[in-house]
């Protein structure tokens, strides 16, 4: 008998920043683009507590990079756009 096994393309999640680029080596498995995205938020939500006491001129460097598994950049997301995620909603 013949298994279907579904293949998730892997994801790499990069940090960069004014001081470093911190590379995601081992990626993650995940089902598309959107998967990917939602983890990073999550990857940046986390690390924002670090990045408290950080300039506004700092602060616009970071971003979070998301890479395919051909190691072609697919999304960029600005510090702005976690930032956002973690206000609450009015």
């Amino acid at each position: 008998m013949r298994t279907c096994e579904i293949v998730m393309p892997r994801y790499f999640i990069d940090i960069r920043s004014h001081f470093a680029i911190n590379e995601d080596t081992d990626g993650v498995d995940l089902p598309d683009i959107a998967a990917a995205k939602a983890e990073a938020l999550k990857i940046g939500e986390r690390l924002l507590e670090g990045w408290a006491g950080l300039t506004p001129l700092y602060c616009r460097a970071i971003a979070i990079e998301i890479i395919d598994e051909d190691h072609h950049p697919v999304l960029v997301i600005p510090y702005t756009e976690f930032t956002l995620q973690r206000q609450p909603m009015s």
